[in-house]
């Protein structure tokens, strides 16, 4: 399995406006995508949050990115952005735990 960690420095606070879209508009259309496992939005504080994309091989995750995800976040994320995203890719080798 491999994860995306975007670290997002925000301008403006994450709102019930982004989170409805990412509900009704983002989760329904890469839920169905082969290769998607799970996804997490982390509001850190108004000015920061954490975005964790988790996806069962590399393939999958950047062809994903690539076609619906970095498309999408550009459209509806970025206006809520203060500066760039800082973004790790990495294999998980390690999890544990239960569904919050």
């Amino acid at each position: 399995m491999y994860a995306v960690v975007n670290k997002l420095t925000l301008g403006k606070p994450i709102d019930d406006a982004l989170l409805k879209k990412i509900e009704t508009d983002f989760y329904p259309r890469i839920r169905q995508e082969p290769g998607f496992v799970e996804l997490r939005l982390v509001r850190v504080n108004d000015s920061e949050a954490v975005i964790l994309g988790f996806f069962s091989s590399r393939a999958a995750l950047d062809d994903l990115s690539t076609r619906i995800a970095g498309p999408w976040f550009a459209e509806h994320v970025r206006p809520y952005l203060a500066g760039p995203v800082q973004r790790s890719v990495g294999e998980v080798v390690f999890g544990a735990g239960d569904d919050p």
